[in-house]
């Protein structure tokens, strides 16, 4: 019996956003046994409606005739999934919630960013057949309302539990000249004010003394990241090391005590339950699906935009090892009881079954 194919949709460049990094677990999992995977592809995001991509696409899910696409994400690459999905006939189009472009505060009033708030992501929702979110978040938000009869659910992002979280922490704290003493904040995120940056900064120029040196690791890049810099370099009593977009970022959480996620708006973040899953203590704020995840232990979730809070927060940690590590393996705990890989892809597996058991 030939195996159902089911199309992939994604965009941007690898490690850069949670839904490529969840397309490509999907891709390399158990899945790719019983379902026919096919890559739907964009590496670039765009500014506009792009007539060729659309073709491209077009001709190939004409070609190979899938069972189901599925569209990741709301915003200008989703428009074009959808659209190329519903332009070629094929009979079930899921998309992913996994954010939206209304959030985006510092986006400002731009015309493109109205087109994609009141045009593109309206559209993207209304021509799919069925609808899914990443968190339960997501899942209540007002403009979701009107897909309440093709909701089919929530489907976690999921990370993989590391066996060892620590095994290469000596070496690479060394390569990061870390003193055994130290200890690390990790913020591991796209650079842009949006991720609470400018909070942070104010944060740590709050934060009490202590014996203890403190650093920060910023690992990422984004539009905003001179800005972000000159912020944090003035940071008072801790060191900040900007580090870029890194291939190794399992081995810098391995390296790190806290990790910390000013975040101004989140859905799930793939960076924050791979952090717990490496077994480190989180402060984060209390936007979006942080609270669904951070309410079962793990971390302390702080009001959003609240340097003062945020500084409070962190200082605890900064000052105790037995509470980082105490807290840390409940973080571990939370993520494998409710945000391992094998969760995120049973509830992938669940709705594309109904989905394909359902008429054409």
């Amino acid at each position: 019996m030939s195996r159902p194919v089911v199309v992939q949709h994604s965009a941007g460049s690898p490690g850069a956003n949670g839904p490529l990094t969840a397309v490509e677990r999907v891709l390399a999992s158990p899945l790719a046994e019983r379902y026919e995977f096919v890559r739907m592809h964009q590496p670039r995001g765009n500014g506009g409606l792009d007539v060729a991509l659309l073709r491209e696409w077009v001709r190939l899910l004409r070609r190979v005739r899938p069972d189901l696409v599925h569209v990741r994400g709301l915003q200008n690459e989703g428009f074009h999934g959808v659209l190329a999905a519903r332009l070629a006939g094929c009979p079930r189009v899921l998309v992913t919630v996994h954010g939206t472009v209304r959030d985006l505060r510092h986006a400002g009033r731009s015309w493109r960013r109205r087109l994609l708030v009141h045009g593109a992501e309206p559209f993207t929702l209304r021509a799919a057949t069925h609808v899914a979110t990443v968190c339960e978040y997501a899942a209540g938000r007002d403009f979701l309302r009107g897909t309440a009869s093709r909701f089919v659910g929530v489907i976690p992002n999921g990370v993989p539990l590391p066996d060892e979280p620590a095994a290469s922490r000596e070496r690479v704290r060394a390569e990061l000249g870390l003193r055994s003493d130290d200890v690390a904040m990790i913020v591991v995120s796209r650079l842009t004010w949006e991720k609470g940056f400018g909070v942070l900064a104010r944060a740590l120029r709050r934060l009490p003394p202590g014996p203890a040196r403190r650093v920060l690791l910023v690992v990422g890049d984004g539009p905003d990241r001179a800005g972000i810099e000159a912020a944090l370099q003035d940071a008072g009593p801790v060191a900040v090391r900007m580090l870029g977009s890194r291939s190794d970022v399992p081995d810098l959480l391995s390296a790190a005590d806290i990790f910390v996620f000013p975040t101004l708006h989140e859905n799930l973040s793939n960076a924050l339950l791979e952090a717990m899953a490496h077994a480190l203590p989180v402060v984060a704020s209390a936007v979006g699906g942080n609270v669904e995840v951070l309410r079962q232990g793990g971390g302390r979730l702080v009001p959003p935009n609240d340097p003062s809070a945020l500084a409070a927060a962190l200082a605890p940690f900064l000052a105790d090892p037995f509470e980082r590590r105490d807290v840390g393996e409940v973080a571990r705990k939370v993520v494998g009881n409710g945000y391992g890989l094998d969760v995120m892809l049973g509830a992938l597996d669940r709705v594309y079954r109904l989905m394909l058991e359902q008429r054409r």
